[in-house]
């Protein structure tokens, strides 16, 4: 745990709350800012583990009270609830950090936490709705969809055969989001707990530089068992039968997203190997997230280093230096 004393440590506590408060309450009042809710776990993980579980759980129920009353005031407290669903998140992750548990057995504790509770969620409203939560979603996207071509279509601004691609587009997209949806809400579960894993571990090495009792996140690794899945829903893929290729597609972007994952840990290790400057850095990942050939190069290296292990020889210095020093 971190040290602190008297009013610093009072005025650090009270700052806790507040950010804390801060980010449950902004998604859930503001329109627009709905997406900040994938950042609901980040100041628990962060603040149970400075402050360790009991003190930070009081500043996590402060800072509750705090959202509840804005969201109350403001007409928005069903927004405050759906986000509250990934809260736990954050007290998995701290639990892991804290009894020195792997990146990856957090992150299938979290992903399988967080599908649980959507499965168990949309089967509770669909029975008290008599309704498919799942159907419910993507009628709503389909909505938006349509109501983004009637924009465009009444703007007055495109000449029919423009509004004619446009059309085309969409419906292709439709096609395309409902054929792949079940791997999209994965893909948002999976970001989610990755993001609050990565800006955690950030801002806790910067609050302590001597964290080294956790892994790097430039050494991690997907398991090599993996790769079975990968090769599976590449044949299903060639296979002539809609189903099996929906369940290849689905798969297939599911381990794309985990394999770019890996290939960024590996490109990450290589940019500290070879000592490049933060501003190329930088430049570099916007490059890589802005190109499609970028994110499937990346994948595709994250892959590859199953077999080839691109950062085998830095470990291995890096362990002789320790053992040096």
């Amino acid at each position: 745990m971190f040290s602190g004393s008297g009013a610093i440590r009072q005025t650090e506590t009270i700052s806790a709350v507040a950010i804390t408060a801060l980010v449950f309450t902004v998604p859930a009042v503001f329109a627009g800012l709905e997406w900040l809710h994938c950042l609901m776990p980040l100041p628990a993980y962060y603040f149970l583990c400075v402050y360790g579980k009991k003190q930070g759980s009081i500043i996590i129920a402060w800072a509750l009270g705090i959202a509840g009353g804005m969201t109350f005031w403001t007409g928005s407290v069903p927004s405050l609830f759906f986000s509250l669903a990934l809260l736990p998140v954050g007290y998995i992750l701290a639990g892991a950090d804290r009894n020195n548990e792997s990146v990856q057995l957090a992150g299938i504790k979290s992903i399988a936490y967080l599908v649980l509770v959507w499965l168990m969620t949309a089967g509770l409203i669909g029975m008290a709705t008599q309704s498919n939560p799942y159907l419910d979603l993507r009628h709503s996207l389909d909505t938006g969809l349509e109501a983004t071509f009637a924009m465009y279509r009444d703007s007055g601004r495109f000449p029919a055969e423009d509004l004619e691609h446009i059309k085309t587009f969409i419906v292709q997209l439709r096609e395309q989001v409902a054929r792949l949806f079940p791997a999209l809400l994965l893909i948002s579960v999976i970001c989610t707990v990755w993001l609050n894993t990565v800006v955690g571990h950030w801002l806790l090495k910067r609050k302590d530089p001597s964290r080294t009792n956790r892994e790097d996140f430039k050494s991690w690794r997907l398991p090599e068992l993996l790769v079975w899945p990968a090769i599976i829903a590449g044949v299903a893929l060639l296979i002539p039968h809609e189903t099996l290729n929906d369940l290849g597609l689905n798969g297939g972007l599911v381990l794309l997203v985990l394999y770019f994952s890996q290939g960024l840990a590996v490109v990450s290790s290589m940019m500290q190997k070879w000592s490049l400057p933060t501003a190329i850095r930088v430049i570099t990942y916007i490059l890589l997230f802005l190109q499609v050939y970028g994110i499937a190069f990346v994948a595709v290296l994250g892959l590859v280093d199953v077999w080839a292990d691109f950062r085998k020889q830095r470990l291995e210095n890096d362990v002789d230096d320790t053992s040096v020093s």
